[in-house]
């Protein structure tokens, strides 16, 4: 018994005095450390206890904005609330549940808009909400409720991973941030996206290779931004086998980028085209990778007042901040890689763009609100996006246009 270290507090006793027993419970004590030393093989159970809060406050944020939508209706003299629900790209993600792609029927010369520009991951939702007798529009919201709700869950239980001490703050700092009033406020494929990204770091960390392949590539096949996650899993794929052997973690990077590529290549097919999605998101929306588009953006709306110049220099001031302070945490390597990969294909493609949308996709970064920044200037942050949410959710559902679009 010498050969331990005593720093493992595991001491041989003799047998008077009840020495057997002590020996027992030193042994037990120190095989319950060491099987604890490697916090990345947890169980998936739920936590007791911390969630219902975040909860209610979720349901509060989904009233407040469902308010917003019923004010621009009147605004804007809608029909009713769930036109601004369903405005700007949530209009296309209803009409691909309603009439999927069919026949593109495009020639790759003269691609307009089209509801090939949008992945299928979130119409499918549409779609079966659909299935209890609800119109497109109000399975949209419907669905959105729901969805969001386990979106909130999935980001709560990565931020119990990520920082243990302050999950339901952290979490809180995620839906308070400005991005998340059209993240929750309209149709759009983030609220399933998102939680799907928080899905995979989450089944990352705890070495559920399948599982976070499979979260992965459902989020490619709802937003092409989530490819990043293929990145990814390459990290955590060389990580595992270079420390432990752990080949099955090949299966997360196999599986992850399959939901993107199949979609990719179903238009393809549809099309004639197997660049059709490609070329499609060249014309319309003008999807490219450009480096340095940044700087045309800010020269080409330098004179036009307040509008989309000042929301990307706030967007950009913000986006370095929560990157530099992501790679300043002890958050893992895959972690860090995401947030940094999601910024750079913000700020080179010009269909992106720092706007508060594409910042809540550093929603790891936003956790990190709570711990970095002291209580009173956390107060303070998180007053200022409580209300940035109504405003920004009102602006772009009745004046988008002369702003800049969600």
């Amino acid at each position: 018994m010498n050969g331990f270290d005593s720093s493992n507090d595991i001491k041989v006793e003799s047998p008077d005095n009840d020495g057997s027993a002590a020996l027992n419970i030193e042994l037990r004590d120190a095989e319950r450390r060491f099987s604890g030393a490697d916090h990345r093989r947890h169980g998936l159970g739920v936590p007791q206890g911390g969630f219902l809060p975040v909860m209610g406050l979720y349901l509060g944020l989904r009233f407040a904005l469902f308010l917003c939508n019923v004010l621009a209706a009147e605004i804007t003299g809608a029909r009713n609330w769930l036109t601004p629900f369903t405005a700007w790209d949530g209009h296309w993600y209803t009409q691909v549940a309603e009439g999927w792609y069919g026949s593109t029927a495009l020639s790759s010369a003269h691609l307009t808009y089209a509801a090939g520009g949008f992945e299928p991951g979130w119409p499918a939702f549409i779609k079966l909400g659909t299935m209890t007798g609800l119109s497109f529009a109000a399975s949209a919201f419907v669905m959105s409720l729901l969805v969001g709700g386990a979106t909130v869950f999935a980001i709560w239980r990565l931020s119990r991973e990520l920082l243990p001490e302050r999950p339901e703050m952290a979490t809180v700092a995620v839906l308070a941030f400005p991005g998340a009033a059209v993240v929750f406020g309209i149709a759009y494929s983030e609220v399933l996206s998102i939680g799907c990204v928080a899905a995979t770091l989450f089944l990352l960390i705890k070495r559920r290779w399948v599982l976070a392949g499979i979260a992965a590539t459902i989020a490619s096949a709802t937003s092409s931004l989530a490819v990043v996650l293929t990145l990814v899993c390459l990290i955590e794929a060389f990580l595992a086998i270079r420390d432990r052997r752990e080949y099955r973690s090949l299966w997360a990077l196999a599986i992850a980028p399959v939901g993107f590529l199949g979609f990719v290549g179903y238009l393809g097919f549809l099309a004639k085209d197997p660049l059709y999605w490609w070329r499609l998101q060249s014309h319309a929306w003008g999807a490219k990778i450009e480096p340095g588009y940044i700087f045309h953006w800010f020269r080409s709306f330098a004179g036009t007042g307040w509008g989309a110049y000042w929301m990307a220099a706030a967007g950009l001031v913000v986006l370095v901040y929560l990157v530099v302070n992501s790679f300043r945490s002890d958050f893992p390597l895959s972690v860090k890689l995401y947030c940094a990969a999601v910024a750079v294909m913000v700020l080179i493609n010009p269909a992106l763009g720092p706007k508060p949308r594409f910042l809540f996709w550093l929603f790891p970064a936003i956790l990190l609100f709570p711990r970095d920044l002291k209580p009173r200037l956390f107060n303070s942050v998180l007053i200022v996006m409580a209300w940035l949410l109504p405003l920004l959710l009102i602006a772009y559902t009745t004046i988008g246009n002369t702003v800049a679009q969600p």
